[in-house]
């Protein structure tokens, strides 16, 4: 005699995944209500905005040691990026634990030094950062993401110890698995809690991207190329014309042994 379907258990994994969307829609949707309200009100402080162009590039390389969650992860990102003032490097190592497909917990640490032109000097800062991700991916090929990340930052342009929390939230757009181009849209806001006098404090800057997405080797390289909008609130404030191009690479480990 054959045994019935499972419906308790579909049951249950369409409601987490409606739980899961639910919660990601509300964290969009706080999350862009904070934004208008930072930027209106640094607009509001200085009205007088300065404006150059940079370009930036970026590879950011994540893994899984397992195939399947609950496993141990890595990631490693670097950047370089070369504006009208100077020059900006990144290196920014972690490690983490993916609990479920749609959640993981990460920690690391980050290297950033930036060279000005107009002094030839440089500037070496020291971040050890902490962020947690959720992801839903569904069906009809959109990716949502909220990535909340939280940095403890050290620079030799001063003393002390600054905080700074950073809200991502992600979403990219794929009609098929056999289109191998798609969108990508992401905000991330920057906001400085406490501490260290050299950086600043409250709402510090927000950052926009929307490009193309495109897709090669499935499920483990994407290229992102795009504008990328970047507000800083600062005196005077200003704003910077990007062009993108991003490189994320993506990897599964081997299923674990019986």
């Amino acid at each position: 005699m054959e045994e019935e379907p499972p419906h308790d258990v579909e049951l249950v994994v369409g409601a987490q995944r409606s739980s899961i969307c639910i919660l990601l829609a509300g964290r969009f949707c706080l999350f862009f209500c904070v934004v208008v309200i930072a930027v209106g009100s640094a607009r509001e402080v200085d009205a007088q905005t300065d404006q150059d162009f940079a370009i930036w590039a970026a590879l950011f390389a994540t893994g899984q040691v397992f195939a399947d969650e609950p496993s141990p992860t890595f990631w490693l990102d670097v950047h370089a990026r070369r504006g009208e003032s100077g020059t900006v490097h990144i290196l920014r190592p972690g490690i983490g634990y993916a609990f479920a497909p749609w959640v993981s917990l990460w920690a690391g640490y980050a290297w950033v030094p930036e060279w000005f032109d107009a002094t030839g000097q440089r500037t070496d800062e020291q971040r050890v950062w902490e962020q947690l991700i959720f992801d839903y991916r569904s069906k009809q090929g959109l990716w949502f993401q909220s990535r909340s990340r939280f940095e403890q930052r050290f620079s030799n342009a001063g003393s002390g110890t600054a905080h700074r929390f950073r809200e991502m939230v992600r979403l990219n757009y794929r009609p098929k698995k056999s289109v191998p181009v798609g969108i990508a849209f992401w905000d991330e806001l920057f906001v400085g809690i406490q501490g260290a006098s050299w950086a600043q404090q409250g709402f510090d800057q927000n950052r926009v991207f929307l490009g193309v997405a495109i897709y090669a080797f499935e499920k483990l390289f994407r290229i992102e190329v795009g504008y990328l909008n970047v507000y800083l609130a600062r005196q005077p404030n200003r704003l910077t014309h990007v062009l993108g191009f991003n490189f994320l690479v993506s990897f599964k480990g081997k299923k674990p042994a019986p």
